[in-house]
C-alpha cells in the first residue's frame, strides 16, 4: 500500500502497528477531503490512542461502581474467548487530521489521533493489560493476545470530528451535557462560575465524577429569569425548571451563538446569573429558619422533604421541590445594575424568615407533598406575592417622592 500523506514525524503523531489495513474511502468522502480506512490492529496498540475527542471517557476508571454489564461482557470475552473479540466488538472508531501508511513495515502514522468510539473497550483492554503486566509473565505490546478492528477517519476539520463523535455515539445514548461540552456550548457558563465562585466546577461530561450537574445550574438560573427576559408569562414557563431539566439544557444550547436578540439576551442572562443562582440556592437551603418550621423529614407522599444532621439534628438539606418556588419568587428582585449587569437586589425590608414561613405554609397546603408543591403553579404564584408586593410598594414610594 502506498503512503497517503506526510505526517510521519509530526510531534503529535502516533504509530499503530497493524495486521491488515484497507482504504475504504467512498466517492462522497473523497469529494469533501475525507479518507477512511479499516484496520485489524493488535489490541494493545489501541492503548496508544487518546480519547480527547471522545464524548465519554472510560466510565470505570475513577469509579468502579460505574462498571456495568457492558464492561463485564467485554471482559468475559477477553478472558475466555479473545479470538472472538474482533467479531463480537462493534469496533473502534479513530479520527485523525492526517495519515501515512507504510505497508512494508505494517505501520500507520496518525496525526492528532483520538478514539471517538470504543472508550469502554479500550478501558477494559487497558485494565486487562495492567493485570497481565503485574503477573509473573508480562506480555509486551507486540504480543497482544487478540486483535481489534478499527475504523480510521481522516478528517482535517476539528468541528466535523465533534459532529462525527456525537453521531457515532447516538446508538448508546449520550446525555446532551456531553454533546454541549463537545460543541463548546458550556465554556462561557463554566468560566462565569469559576470567576465568581473560584473552585466551583460543573460536570461537563457524562463520566465526570466531581462537580455540579450543569442541568441543575441551568434550572436555577431559569427560575431567576424575569418575564422581561424570558418573554413568557405563561404557567408553563414558571414550572419548566422543575418539570423539565432536559428542556432547560436544550434551550440553553439553542440560545448559544444565536443571532436572534431574544435568544442572545436569555443566553447572556443565564451565563451572568449562573453563579448568583448557585449562591442564592445555597443560601435558602442552609438557612437556619427552616429549623423552626417543624417539617417532617419524610412524607407519606412525594418522598423526602428535608434531611437533618445526625449530630446536631439541624436541617441541612431541603427538597428542590420546596426551594424551587422560592427561587422563582426571587426573580422579582432580579434587576440590572449601573454597569448593565444582572444581579439579585433584595430590599433591606425583605425578611428571609417571612419568606420561609410562607413557603412552609405552602408546603402544608400542598398535603406536605414536595413533588405536588414543585409542580404547583399556585405555589409559585403564592410565594411571588411577598417580594412582588415589596417591589411595587417601594416603586410607588420612590415615584411619589
Amino acid at each position: 500500500m502506498t503512503s497517503h500523506k506526510a505526517g510521519k514525524h509530526a510531534p503529535n503523531s502516533v504509530q499503530l502497528s497493524y495486521q491488515l489495513i484497507r482504504n475504504t474511502t467512498s466517492p462522497d468522502e473523497k469529494s469533501i477531503g475525507v479518507q477512511s480506512f479499516v484496520a485489524n490492529v493488535p489490541a494493545f496498540e489501541i492503548l496508544k490512542l487518546e480519547t480527547k475527542a471522545n464524548l465519554r471517557s472510560y466510565l470505570g476508571e475513577y469509579d468502579p461502581r460505574k462498571r456495568n454489564r457492558v464492561h463485564d461482557a467485554i471482559r468475559r470475552t477477553i478472558d475466555s474467548q479473545p479470538e472472538r473479540f474482533i467479531i463480537r466488538n462493534s469496533g473502534m472508531v479513530v479520527t485523525a487530521s492526517d495519515v501515512s501508511v507504510d505497508d512494508n513495515a505494517k505501520i500507520a502514522t496518525l496525526v492528532d489521533a483520538s478514539l471517538i468510539n470504543g472508550a469502554q473497550s479500550q478501558g477494559e483492554i487497558r485494565k486487562y493489560r495492567s493485570e497481565v503486566s503485574d503477573s509473573d509473565d508480562p506480555l509486551e505490546d507486540s504480543e497482544s493476545p487478540f486483535h481489534v478492528r478499527a475504523m480510521i477517519i481522516v478528517e482535517p476539520d476539528p468541528s466535523e470530528i465533534v459532529e462525527t463523535a456525537i453521531a457515532r455515539n447516538i446508538v448508546t445514548p449520550i446525555k446532551s451535557i456531553t454533546e454541549a461540552d463537545a460543541r463548546g456550548q458550556l465554556d462561557e457558563l463554566a468560566a462565569s462560575i469559576e470567576k465568581h465562585l473560584p473552585g466551583t466546577v460543573i460536570k461537563r461530561k457524562e463520566s465526570d465524577v466531581e462537580g455540579i450537574d450543569v442541568r441543575k445550574v441551568l434550572q436555577l438560573a431559569r427560575l431567576l429569569m424575569p418575564t422581561s427576559v424570558s418573554g413568557n408569562p405563561a404557567a408553563v414557563e414558571k414550572l419548566r425548571a422543575y418539570k423539565n431539566a432536559a428542556q432547560c439544557m436544550t434551550d440553553f444550547c439553542d440560545w448559544y451563538g444565536s443571532t436572534d436578540p431574544s435568544n442572545k439576551r436569555k443566553y447572556d442572562f443565564t451565563v451572568q446569573m449562573a453563579p448568583q443562582a448557585l449562591k442564592e440556592y445555597d443560601y435558602w437551603e442552609k438557612h437556619s429558619e427552616w429549623n423552626k418550621q417543624y417539617l417532617w423529614e419524610k412524607t407519606k407522599k412525594g418522598g423526602r422533604a428535608v434531611r437533618r444532621d445526625r449530630e446536631t439534628k439541624k436541617i441541612n438539606w431541603i427538597s428542590p421541590a420546596i426551594l424551587f418556588p422560592i427561587m422563582g419568587a426571587m426573580s422579582e428582585f432580579v434587576t440590572k445594575d449601573k454597569e448593565d449587569n444582572w444581579r439579585i437586589q433584595k430590599p433591606t425590608i425583605f425578611k428571609a424568615e417571612e419568606m420561609i414561613r410562607r413557603t412552609a405554609n405552602q408546603f402544608r397546603a400542598h398535603e406536605s407533598n414536595p413533588i405536588l408543591m414543585g409542580r404547583s403553579e399556585a405555589a409559585y404564584d403564592a410565594l411571588r406575592i411577598y417580594p412582588q408586593t415589596l417591589v411595587d410598594v417601594l416603586h410607588d414610594v420612590a415615584t411619589a417622592d
